[in-house]
């Protein structure tokens, strides 16, 4: 989508990179031991790894699903499945294979964290940071948000957005590289863990077809972007084919059979979960009560507090707006915003949690904005935010542990 920054310095960028994820690792291996050595233990709330391994014994259902209370499975003509989409599943054929059902989850988490760090700093020296520079929003986009939580614990949720956001940023380093058919195949396999990631297709389509129209028509800028079209259709065939022999509807992942959504007035998503929704996200509150934090941890806080990038991406956006200098960022906000939107149309906004999980689905394009600003180096106020977002998620981690 956009030239690369050409640099002469790989090998001292390749150092930066091994830094992060060392200390990164380290990170990982540290919290482990702190939560009880947790890091290889196979995690009871894994229902990818059960669905992989009735696959592989040739069951697309759960087998004695009705053992598994604790787990979301949908219910339907009395058979039980994993109601969430299928990709994760899909990596983690080879684990079952080696592993059988002791697949070490919470290990597989922190390799996704760490894979998106890595892809993140390339995001960053593609768009011309200095290597320390694009680090520190590596380290901001992963782990000063609520995926450092997520990607220590393997259950099946935290499986999905982990995944979602290793594939989103593989989305955005593609498009600025100028690999746009694998960019949109990325985000077709996003689509697979976290279904409202399909927002960004068009964005990214809109995108490319501006770029063009610098060189052809609008019809030929439209018509040339067939190749973007390819992955995302074979992607979803394969997900619609899987859907449709399961529920016998090509857009039914399952969740609609969950025993919540049958049972509610509303089902699964509906506008009247909108306002209420929005209002948590919004100003869901943290305070400080007999010099202790407070807040809730069903249905997050304020998702600007646990997710700080936004912060940083609602300054820039406002600058923009205020002096008109936005173009192609505009549409990313937007994608944002609308995905927001939809989050906070469904019945929950992701239960028990610290923070607010669900909006950090659109941190890849948070940092694929801020990545088009012109910043070569991070500015104070940015590096203390994101050395703030850190050690607030770093709480987070062992909060959850300790009294989640």
């Amino acid at each position: 989508m956009y030239q690369l920054r050409s640099d002469d310095n790989i090998s001292r960028q390749r150092g930066a990179l091994i830094v992060l994820l060392i200390v990164m690792a380290g990170g990982y291996v540290l919290l482990s031991d702190l939560m009880g050595g947790t890091l290889l233990t196979p995690q009871v709330r894994d229902s990818y790894t059960l669905q992989t391994w009735n696959w592989l014994h040739g069951r697309m259902y759960i087998e004695n699903g009705e053992n598994y209370t604790w787990l979301e499975l949908a219910i339907y003509q009395d058979r039980y499945y994993v109601s969430f989409p299928p990709v994760p599943s899909v990596l983690l054929i080879p684990w079952v294979v080696l592993c059988g059902m002791d697949v070490p989850s919470n290990l597989i988490c922190g390799v996704y964290g760490l894979i998106s760090a890595a892809l993140a700093y390339e995001i960053m020296l593609v768009r011309g940071r200095e290597e320390r520079t694009a680090a520190f929003w590596a380290l901001f986009t992963v782990w000063g948000s609520n995926m450092l939580w997520m990607t220590t614990d393997g259950s099946v949720w935290f499986q999905a957005q982990a995944l979602n956001m290793l594939f989103c940023l593989a989305g955005v380093l593609a498009a600025f590289r100028g690999r746009r058919a694998w960019a949109t195949t990325f985000l077709a396999l996003a689509v697979g863990c976290r279904p409202l990631s399909a927002v960004f297709l068009p964005v990214f389509f809109i995108l490319f077809v501006r770029e063009d129209r610098e060189k052809y028509s609008l019809r030929q800028a439209i018509l040339s972007q067939w190749r973007c079209l390819i992955g995302p259709a074979v992607v979803a065939a394969g997900l619609m084919a899987y859907n449709f022999a399961r529920f016998g509807n090509p857009l039914e992942f399952g969740h609609n059979y969950l025993p919540e959504f049958v049972q509610a007035e509303h089902g699964q998503f509906h506008i009247s979960y909108l306002w209420s929704n929005l209002k948590q996200l919004l100003f869901g509150p943290v305070t400080i009560r007999d010099g202790q934090l407070s807040f809730s941890i069903y249905n997050g806080f304020m998702f600007y507090l646990a997710n700080p990038l936004y912060l940083v991406v609602f300054v820039y956006g406002l600058r923009a707006l205020l002096h008109r200098t936005e173009r192609g960022g505009g549409l990313l906000l937007a994608g944002m915003a609308l995905e927001l939107l939809l989050l906070c149309m469904h019945r929950t906004l992701g239960g028990w949690q610290f923070g607010a999980r669900y909006t950090c689905d659109m941190l890849p394009f948070a940092l694929m904005y801020l990545a088009l600003r012109d910043r070569p180096r991070a500015r104070s106020w940015e590096l203390a935010i994101g050395g703030l977002a850190v050690a607030f998620n770093l709480y987070g981690v062992m909060y959850m542990y300790l009294y989640g």
